[in-house]
């Protein structure tokens, strides 16, 4: 596991975010332990611990979405992205963000363009999840309840981009 990797999901981890464990009813996910639905993973021990939580998140978002390959800030939001939206929608994002075709699969064009971060970029993604999250509102109004927590998710998402952002100026941006 790289450096980039355990400071994102630690992040993510973090009570938060996904914390330890939900169950409401009116989330789709149900069932919920370190933000691995048991709707989303039945192949998974139930309930998971932490390790199992942490080795899927890797295997399912992390490296499907190639995040490895990636500059740290990107990677995070994408990474992010993927966990609360899967990784198609999560690649399109991504793709938005750079300017690239947006065709859901992460491959050589946007991992081309995903080498540095460019300017804008964190805001830019954060707005196309933010508009994703009022449409599936506007779609569904029973998840109206869960839009505050998920802008929430998007500040705290921001203020962690930034700091790694400006880490990452002073570090180099390449995977430890």
């Amino acid at each position: 596991m790289s450096d980039t990797f355990i400071r994102v999901v630690n992040w993510l981890l973090g009570p938060e975010i996904e914390g330890e464990h939900s169950n409401d009813p009116a989330d789709k996910g149900g069932d919920t332990w370190y933000g691995i639905s048991r709707n989303a993973h039945p192949d998974m021990p139930w309930p998971p611990t932490r390790d199992q939580a942490i080795d899927r998140y890797q295997e399912r978002y992390w490296d499907a979405c190639r995040c490895h390959e990636m500059h740290p800030v990107l990677a995070l939001l994408t990474f992010d992205a993927a966990v609360q939206h899967g990784t198609t929608q999560a690649a399109k994002f991504l793709q938005r963000t750079l300017g690239v075709s947006d065709d859901g699969i992460i491959g050589p064009q946007t991992l081309q363009a995903a080498q540095d971060e460019p300017h804008g970029a964190i805001f830019d993604f954060l707005s196309y999840r933010g508009r994703f999250y009022a449409e599936l509102c506007m779609e569904d109004p029973s998840q109206k309840r869960f839009l505050r927590g998920w802008m929430r998710r998007l500040f705290l998402l921001e203020d962690f981009a930034l700091n790694l952002s400006i880490c990452t100026m002073f570090t180099g941006a390449g995977e430890e």
